[in-house]
């Protein structure tokens, strides 16, 4: 039952009977669609250099995506949006090891930072430094994606400062539908 349309309440005039297909666009339809709305997850398992500054974070693993909004090898740092609606989003970015200056995550819509997303923490000099943004709803119209964007300032300029990986700790993204 993937990708299924958001329902749409049609308005009914007392008296009247209900018919088999109003019956199945109305009700079968609308609960089979609020129990299997969009749901992704995606994890990073290999490390990925990031230079100075904010980086979207590759994901190369998917655990849940019932949708299809995401590739592990095309533009995989992005969840793109099959149904419109409202969206909640969070996400994590995991840093190696390397404990000068800051680590920071925020959202992005369509490479827009989402304002109030953004967190940030001094790095570890001894275990990976992963920083996680707050939990935000943001609206999504079909076509629009949103990644978790990675921030560091070690001063490790080129090849950048690897994303930690580690098996309880990695960067990743979480996107669920809301309501329309």
């Amino acid at each position: 039952m993937a990708n299924l349309p958001v329902p749409v309440p049609v308005s009914e005039t007392p008296g009247a009977s209900i018919a088999s297909a109003l019956w199945n666009s109305q009700v079968r339809d609308g609960l089979g669609y609020l129990l299997n709305t969009p749901v992704f997850v995606g994890t990073q398992t290999s490390s990925q250099s990031a230079v100075n500054g904010w980086t979207p974070i590759n994901l190369n693993t998917t655990q849940v995506d019932n949708y299809g909004g995401h590739s592990n090898t095309v533009n995989n740092s992005r969840y793109t949006a099959q149904v419109a609606g409202y969206y909640n989003v969070c996400g994590v970015a995991c840093w190696a090891t390397n404990g000068t200056n800051v680590r920071a995550a925020r959202i992005h819509v369509n490479g827009t930072v989402v304002q109030g997303t953004s967190q940030m923490f001094p790095a570890s000099t001894t275990t990976i430094t992963g920083v996680a943004t707050p939990l935000r709803t943001v609206y999504l119209a079909v076509g629009d994606y949103v990644e978790v964007a990675g921030y560091q300032n070690s001063g490790v300029a080129s090849p950048g400062l690897a994303t930690g990986v580690a098996s309880d700790v990695t960067s990743s993204l979480f996107v669920i539908w809301s309501h329309a």
